[in-house]
């Protein structure tokens, strides 16, 4: 079976197809033909971004047409495939659908720390370069409603949401090919898996269990709303992911980074 893997910018899903070479899987990256392209022209990936997205303003899809038909045809033909893409669960269907998730100031520090070695994206700060992701989110966001008529960051969209903030790569392709073997057996339903550290517990939580850990969601920060116990014996034993339920999510507009507004209690299993 084929896993597609998508997440924002910065949450080390390429870093955690990298494992999943290693564990047998074949790398199909869109990711890197964008950043080939954007370099062979003289460009960074956000002016790229731009020219593209004025190209298709003008009906050009050429470059989005290239590997579109590219990831259809290979997802048809090939099994044991990890593809890292944006929109790889789209045009291929028929496969286990992940989306990583890390807060902007871990995504921006990543980025930033890459950029600095030899990402051929540069940026004189951290803060300088946090900016810069948040307007590529933007501009792929719009670029990619207005061309296929999709929101990549609809939750639903998704079998796996899964938080790679405090989680190595190892550990988050382990728990993807875990979830994935319950997914071919007919034993998952959507899930979505945060790192306990990251949900903030508060006074005000309800200790229930019945329904496991519900959160709410606030531009990319969590808060308990139920199942204080549950958390604090998931942090006591050191786990890295805990299933979670989004009670409620809201976001600013001056951010727009992170966009859970799909992801509801009602609709996550």
């Amino acid at each position: 079976m084929n896993i597609t893997i998508t997440g924002n910018l910065g949450s080390g899903k390429s870093s955690v197809a990298k494992i999943l070479k290693e564990r047998g899987y074949e790398i199909f990256s869109t990711g890197q033909i964008f950043r080939q392209i954007a370099m062979d022209r003289g460009l960074s990936v956000e002016e790229f971004n731009k020219q593209v997205n004025e190209a298709a303003s003008k009906g050009d899809r050429s470059i989005d047409k290239m590997i579109d038909d590219t990831t259809t045809k290979i997802g048809e033909e090939k099994d044991m495939i990890v593809f890292d893409s944006r929109l790889a669960w789209h045009f291929a269907p028929k496969s286990f659908k992940v989306f990583v998730i890390t807060d902007i100031d871990e995504a921006s520090r990543r980025v930033y720390n890459d950029s600095v070695r030899a990402n051929s994206e540069s940026y004189a700060t951290q803060a300088e370069c946090r900016k810069a992701l948040i307007n590529r989110q933007r501009l792929e966001t719009v670029r990619y409603k207005d061309i296929y008529g999709i929101d990549y960051y609809d939750m639903s969209n998704y079998d796996l949401v899964i938080e790679s903030t405090s989680a190595s790569p190892a550990e988050i392709a382990d728990e993807i090919l875990k979830r994935m073997e319950e997914y071919k057996n007919g034993a998952f339903e959507r899930l979505m898996e945060l790192n306990p550290t990251s949900i903030k517990n508060n006074a005000g939580a309800n200790p229930e269990e019945g329904g496991g850990v519900t959160v709410n969601e606030n531009n990319g920060r969590w808060t308990l709303n139920t199942g204080s116990e549950l958390l604090e014996k998931a942090i006591n034993g050191k786990e890295k992911f805990i299933p979670v339920k989004v009670a409620s999510s809201e976001q600013s507009t001056e951010e727009g980074f992170m966009n859970f507004r799909h992801l509801t209690i009602s609709e996550n299993a």
